[in-house]
């Protein structure tokens, strides 16, 4: 792919992003919305959020599950592929409040970053661990995954 390709695709998958933000359904835990995941974690010891089939560029990811825990650890599950060679899959998570502010994000080793390289046309499981601020862990309301490949 073009870099001039590779810039519209982010572009229009940054785009698609943002209105799909902005037009998530309500969900229990459990369930599924296009960009954000609602659930609440108060008075829960772990609460999980999930996706459905997210497209981003030439790559697709299917059946994403965060997993929070009340003492700050999180993981990550999903399966991914792509319909070109050399890609990966990048996302940044961040956990929200009920009125949609950024509580803070999910990160391993200091990174918010999660990357994870694709095969072409074969489906792949990523598995990912990270933690949180475990303060936060009762006025989760939501999570929003920002990614791109």
């Amino acid at each position: 792919m073009t870099t001039k390709a590779r810039r519209m695709a982010l572009f229009v998958t940054m785009l698609v992003l943002a209105i799909g933000t902005v037009f998530a359904t309500p969900a229990s835990a459990g369930t599924t919305a296009s960009t954000t995941a609602l659930a609440t974690c108060t008075g829960a010891d772990s609460c999980w959020f999930t996706w459905g089939r997210i497209q981003a560029g030439d790559c697709t990811m299917d059946n994403a599950k965060w997993t929070l825990r009340r003492n700050g650890s999180a993981s990550f599950e999903a399966t991914i592929v792509s319909s070109d060679s050399n890609d990966a899959w990048l996302m940044w998570v961040n956990t929200l409040d009920s009125n949609g502010i950024v509580l803070g994000p999910i990160h391993h080793g200091g990174d918010t970053k999660f990357v994870k390289g694709t095969v072409k046309n074969v489906w792949h499981w990523w598995f990912a661990e990270g933690s949180f601020d475990a303060g936060f862990f009762d006025r989760i309301h939501s999570m929003r995954m920002t990614s791109h490949c």
